[in-house]
């Protein structure tokens, strides 16, 4: 009979805090562990390759230190479909891999140097982490939504569940759910029924079954609307949790009963059997008041959109020589009529100065020229990646600076070219401004610096 999460979890530690074997741990991971932290604070095991493997398999962060365990993650990218089958039945999100690394030095000197567009383009687009006091400061009037997003994104890592719990604590607020669960379902049990109460408000709700365990594990883990909807969900709960917690929810679903503590009688309790048309009426009427309660829930999120520069600060990590040129993030808009003439003029119908900024990329950045919207800064920003690509400079670079034109302007890098696809959805309506400065930049005197952009 195989050992539960638990038993393999405590195997782990002992053997991390002991012998510290890598090919031992990478086994017991391999069975099935909760990692409750990343791997970096134990020094026996930190810079080996297998850090990657068992971070990948118990959906924890980790560091990539060194060429072997960047090679690693590269062998992940390569045989993405393989390890995700290997793991799925342990973590399906393991192919979710890129949004685990942890962003330090040289991971980012790794990528200055890495020639996989597609490798990039997968790290760049996946990273979903931040500083978290300055997301905190910068959201404080929204400290709910807000923690409950770095849970989301980053609660895997018992550090950050603490952390939210001192925010939790320090702003007098409790968080209504967590995706649905009361806290981060990574951990074992008694970790879990810790951190419930202390972080979520308390449910109405009491779910009842002949399984004590799980009644508890339920009661404590899953918020009303997911107990007001075991019925509907039992199956997907017994896919994602059965083996880890050794919980047999398909058999719950068959016979269970859910209570609300806060009303005394009991004609307003409903079960799963024997359900009348008033049980089913009352069901989809509180149904259909929880729908409303979280389009209403939906729209007060939108009204307060998080902000979340990841690449912004990326820039300013690359290359702190942009003096504000190409990291101008007031405003990602283009108004048609404000190209800057003086400087078409000037520098883009000029041979020899448009043949200096693709020599020297570091000519453009020190024009003594005032920022004053997106438009000057697209132009110039698109003069320096010509210059990067002809300099053959690092594809990472060049990747970062071009992500929110990407998703904003359909402005995207692609075997040596800067192009705009005006096909492409984008999110920009007018899409003929773009188009016309991409002409301006196809049209110069400079043939090998029109040769760069593409329409």
């Amino acid at each position: 009979m195989s050992k539960s999460f638990e038993e393999n979890t405590k195997d782990f530690y002992d053997e991390l805090n002991g012998e510290c074997d890598p090919k031992r741990l990478l086994y017991i991971a391999e069975q099935g562990i909760f990692l409750k932290e990343p791997l970096f604070k134990y020094d026996k095991i930190k810079d080996h390759e297998y850090v990657v493997d068992i971070s990948v398999i118990s959906d924890q962060f980790f560091l990539i230190n060194n060429n072997k365990q960047y090679n690693r993650l590269k062998y992940f990218f390569k045989e993405d479909r393989y390890i995700y089958d290997k793991y799925r039945h342990i973590t399906p999100s393991c192919n979710d891999y890129f949004s685990l690394v942890i962003i330090n030095k040289y991971f980012i000197e790794k990528l200055l140097y890495e020639k996989d567009e597609n490798f990039l383009n997968e790290v760049i687009s996946t990273r979903e982490n931040y500083l978290l006091e300055d997301f905190i400061k910068i959201n404080e009037n929204n400290i709910e939504d807000i923690l409950r997003k770095i849970l989301i994104e980053s609660g895997k890592d018992i550090n950050i569940l603490n952390y939210c719990l001192d925010k939790v604590k320090r702003y007098n607020s409790k968080i209504k759910r967590i995706e649905g669960y009361r806290v981060p379902m990574h951990y074992c049990f008694e970790t879990l029924k810790y951190y419930s109460d202390e972080l979520c408000i308390k449910n109405h709700l009491y779910l009842k079954c002949e399984d004590k365990y799980a009644e508890e594990f339920i009661n404590v883990c899953f918020t009303d609307e997911f107990i007001r909807n075991f019925y509907h969900f039992n199956i997907e709960f017994h896919e994602k949790f059965s083996k880890k917690y050794n919980i047999d929810f398909k058999e719950i679903g068959e016979k269970f009963e859910v209570i609300d503590i806060n009303k005394i009688n009991t004609n307003e309790n409903y079960t799963n059997e024997n359900e009348t048309n008033e049980n089913e009426t009352n069901e989809n009427e509180t149904n259909e008041n929880e729908t409303n309660e979280n389009e209403t829930n939906e729209n007060e999120t939108n009204e307060n959109e998080y902000i979340n520069d990841i690449q912004g600060q990326l820039i300013k990590i690359i290359d702190p020589q942009y003096k504000g040129k190409l990291s101008y993030i007031e405003s990602y808009e283009l108004n048609p009529g404000d190209i800057n003439f003086d400087f078409i003029n000037k520098y883009l119908r000029n041979y020899k100065n448009i043949d200096r900024i693709l020599k020297d990329p570091n000519y453009i950045l020190n024009i003594d020229i005032v920022i004053n919207n997106y438009t000057d800064c697209l132009i110039i920003k698109l003069c320096y990646l010509a210059s990067l690509i002809h300099n053959k400079y690092s594809k990472f670079i060049i990747q970062v600076l071009i992500f929110y034109d990407e998703y904003w302007h359909s402005i995207s890098y692609r075997d040596d070219k800067i192009i705009f696809k005006n096909y492409l959805g984008g999110r920009y309506k007018y899409k003929f401004y773009i188009r016309k400065i991409f002409k301006i930049l196809m049209n110069t005197p400079h043939k090998l610096f029109n040769s760069y952009f593409y329409c």
